[in-house]
């Protein structure tokens, strides 16, 4: 808590340096400002804002929200290379909606989105929404965590070019270049860009790249309804970091430093045999403009993508297909707003995990998680929103339908000698009882919300909505086919098979309220939220008496509340400040039996959600090109297990950057230098846990990158 005292200190006193007035600073946009309609609940990142407080290699769109009150972000190196998850208001990121311009990105093991896809030089602005989601923000496998949308920055309307470079710690380096073509025949603009980011890992062996992007972006067509074709494709290798244990971080100092070995390779834990191969392919087109009076849209979109990974003494690949359409039409009758839409997506997906020998060999010796989809799984998504302002109000409201069909499986038997994936399932067996049929999951997600402007500068709002987040059958599907604990001999002995249990599963749903305040406060614009959000149907490991066996059951039930502040300060021209902190309580609503034996879960805390999280800093813009800006971090106490076991430690944590630009004599262009220093104070701390949602497992425990330096230079013409 006495961390607190500095950065609250900071606030203050920025409040009492204002007037009573709205200000804007004609000519300049702030690096992040909040949505000019409190119910959106979203915060926009400019392009400014991504330069400055996203990502110092600009490659993960979800370090881009350190800045923001209630959302814990945890990265495992500085530069947004390796892994990179998030606790927002208590829920994982894995259960967060992302998309690119209205496209969704996902994948599985871990399901959930995969935010280190783009460069984020390509992007115009990124969006950070929360709490209860409108029905036409975007689709997704889940949104119960909120939803981050990208939007690509448009080929230029004149012929530019853009070259960067970044070196930085551990060797890091990062080449980028882009070329907009400019207008083309009138009609016609285009773009492309390419990259090459590497670094070696900052403890142990093993690199985080190299990772190289390609993206194309071609607009064709009159402004009234132009034509938008944009691709991405993003390959990357990267080697683990080893996590720690409990007992390891009650000695941070000591372990610190604690990764997989490099000497024998005849052992799980060498480095070379925990690492990841991806290669990701993504392409939309489509088409929007004026239509009847009102504005309509269609969407195209194809994503190929293919995730290998060596996990010890196992190799597991992902192989998944998706293509998908959305249409939208908005229009306006007598004073109300409307917008209604459909969203459909079919995908294909291989997925398996080989079980290997821990020698040079790596000879195949079985299969860990070998099955089948039969066809593919689908969703489909109608929505409707209408608004309209009465008087000093604005009403509005939502409702989607979201139904989700999950592709019949076969779960095969591991003692299979076959090293190839479609000879082992030729000639496999299929685990008794492993057949599962098609499962439909269908529900209603409606969102009301209300706004009531008190004066000029002050606005009250109100919001109620549904999230939601998609069954996941795969992990438990992998433990009946090996027989864990016996699981699938008892499930057997009693009538039962994998099918009857995963009948059972609900999807899994959420009552997010959110009531505050906006006010415009002399140069300051500050929101006050208080949420309360009830999650309902949680997939846990629990006790089934009747069959005296553990397994996957729709029986979580859990409750995050809290309030936060999110600033946006302009004090004087040319200095933004921005204090955001939150305060959250969050508590287990039901005990649960595990093993015959009940374990009291009621009222325990959410795993990873920390009472207190406080981000503050600004940016000041000084002699023309001169920028300064620090952003600091403070992250409470909090539990890393649902039992409230283990505690992680607080921490606090800053970075500085300086930056420089400055025109060409002859006017064509720019150049650009910065340098940053990351982690300030070289602060020991735990940045990740892989969290013990469910009873069965166990944290683990992966620490921040010590103090890294980066610098970098670029040119634009």
């Amino acid at each position: 808590m006495k961390r607190l005292v500095p950065l609250l200190c900071l606030w203050a006193g920025s409040l009492f340096a204002v007037e009573l007035m709205p200000v804007v600073v004609e000519g300049e946009t702030p690096p992040a400002t909040q949505g000019e309609d409190p119910l959106d609940e979203k915060m926009t990142l400019t392009r400014e804002g991504i330069a400055l407080f996203g990502p110092a290699a600009q490659t993960d769109a979800l370090e881009a929200l350190q800045i923001e009150p209630g959302i814990v972000v945890e990265a495992t190196d500085p530069y947004g290379l390796g892994a990179v998850t998030a606790r927002d208001r208590g829920i994982d990121s894995n259960f967060m909606a992302l998309t690119i311009d209205g496209v969704p990105n996902y994948s599985i093991r871990p399901i959930g989105p995969r935010t280190g896809l783009y460069d984020l030089e390509n992007l115009e602005r990124i969006d950070h929404y929360r709490g209860a989601l409108s029905p036409e923000t975007g689709p997704g496998v889940g949104a119960k965590a909120g939803m981050i949308a990208l939007h690509w920055m448009r080929p230029a309307a004149e012929a530019t070019g853009r070259v960067a470079t970044r070196f930085g710690s551990d060797d890091f380096y990062k080449l980028y270049g882009r070329a907009d073509t400019g207008e083309i025949g009138g009609n016609l603009r285009a773009f492309v860009s390419a990259s090459r980011a590497d670094a070696e890992k900052w403890k142990g062996e093993g690199d985080l790249g190299p990772r190289t992007n390609v993206a194309v972006g071609v607009v064709a067509g009159e402004d009234a309804l132009p034509v938008e074709l944009f691709y991405n494709h993003t390959s990357q290798k990267s080697h683990d970091f080893m996590g720690l244990t409990y007992d390891q971080i009650q000695s941070l100092s000591t372990y610190y430093d604690t990764d997989y070995q490099s000497s024998d390779r005849n052992a799980s834990d060498y480095y070379d045999y925990h690492k990841h191969d991806e290669r990701y392919d993504e392409v939309q087109l489509g088409m929007q403009g004026a239509c009847f009076g009102g504005r309509c849209g269609v969407k195209l979109y194809a994503a190929d993508y293919l995730e290998k990974s060596d996990e010890g003494d196992g190799k597991g690949t992902v192989d998944g297909r998706r293509i998908g359409m959305s249409v939208f039409a908005m229009h306006t009758f007598g004073g109300v707003e409307t917008e209604a839409g459909i969203w459909g997506e079919r995908g294909w997906l291989d997925k398996y995990v080989e079980k290997v020998k821990t020698d040079p060999t790596r000879a195949h010796v079985g299969w860990k998680w070998l099955n089948k989809n039969h066809g593919p799984d689908e969703m489909l998504a109608p929505y409707l929103r209408a608004a309209t302002d009465a008087g000093a109000f604005r009403l509005e409201a939502g409702l989607r339908y979201l139904y989700y069909k999950a592709a019949a499986n076969d779960t095969y038997l591991g003692n299979n000698p076959a090293s190839d994936y479609d000879t082992a399932i030729a000639t496999g067996t299929i685990a008794p009882g492993g057949a599962v049929g098609a499962m439909t999951y269908r529900e209603w997600l409606p969102s009301f919300g209300v706004r009531y402007a008190l004066d000029e500068a002050n606005e009250l709002f109100a919001k109620w909505g549904r999230g939601y987040q998609r069954p996941y059958r795969y992990s438990f599907a992998a433990k009946y086919a090996a027989n864990s604990g016996g699981i699938r001999d008892k499930l057997l002995s009693e009538g039962k098979d994998l099918e009857s249990v995963i009948e059972q599963w609900k999807m899994e749903t959420s009552d997010l309220y959110d009531v505050g305040i906006r006010s415009y406060v002399g140069p300051a614009e500050l929101t006050l939220t208080g949420f309360y959000h009830h999650h309902y149907n949680l997939l846990s490991t629990a006790y089934d008496p009747s069959l005296g066996i553990d397994y996957l059951q729709n029986v979580g039930d859990a409750t995050v509340y809290g309030v936060e502040l999110q600033s946006s300060i302009e004090p004087v021209r040319g200095l933004w400040l921005y204090v955001n902190p939150a305060w959250m309580q969050s508590r287990l609503n039901k005990n649960l039996a595990m093993s015959g034996s009940q374990y009291d879960l009621k009222g325990n805390e959410v795993p990873e959600t920390p009472h207190w999280t406080v981000k503050a800093g600004g940016a000041y813009r000084f002699y023309g090109g001169h920028v300064l800006s620090l952003s600091a971090r403070y992250i409470g106490e909090r539990y890393a297990d649902v039992e409230n076991e283990q505690k992680v430690p607080d921490y606090t944590t800053a970075d500085l950057r300086y930056d420089y630009a400055h025109g060409f004599g002859d006017g064509t262009g720019e150049w650009h230098f910065f340098a940053s220093v990351l982690n300030l104070t070289d602060e020991e701390y735990v940045a990740s846990v892989g969290s013990a949602d469910l009873l069965e497992d166990t944290p683990t425990y992966y620490v921040g990158a010590p103090r890294s330096f980066i610098v970098g230079l670029e040119a634009r013409f």
